[in-house]
């Protein structure tokens, strides 16, 4: 018994015939030629009689999703894995502390630190959230306390 197209092919139910075209041509150049020969027979089947597409459609998994599959295809199609980066035999050698001038790191930071940043409070006196208003003078404490 042959698998549904759909799974053969990796397309969704919805695909359109240009889709399953373009699938088959894909599997086509980079499959064996049983796995050609497979994709041909699913492509003829979706795009053949309407019937057939839709019995196939139906006998489809609701939203089944082959995107295991294409990377498969993808890796078959475009060969070995990449090589991995710690495998070199060369490896860059750790910086040593005498690498650095630490005083010129420490007045870098230092100067950083004691820096105070610029300050605009003219846009904070324009939008104040409280208005202001001096037209009395402020409480002062002995107010507070008596009264």
């Amino acid at each position: 018994m042959k698998p549904n197209p759909f799974h053969v092919l990796g397309l969704p139910v919805s695909a359109s015939d240009q889709e399953v075209a373009e699938r088959f041509q894909e599997l086509a150049v980079i499959g064996t030629q049983e796995a050609g020969a497979l994709a041909e027979w699913a492509k003829d089947e979706l795009m053949g009689r309407p019937e057939t597409r839709e019995l196939h459609a139906l006998l489809e998994a609701p939203g089944a999703d082959y995107r295991g599959e294409r990377w498969e295809d993808f890796a078959r199609q475009y060969g070995r894995r990449p090589d991995a980066f710690d495998t070199s035999s060369e490896r860059p050698e750790p910086p040593r502390v005498s690498d650095f001038d630490l005083a010129a790191v420490a007045r870098r930071l230092l100067d950083g630190m004691l820096t105070p940043p610029a300050v605009d409070i003219r846009a904070a006196l324009d939008n104040a959230p409280v208005p202001l208003r001096l037209e009395r003078p402020p409480l002062e404490v002995r107010d507070v306390l008596f009264g």
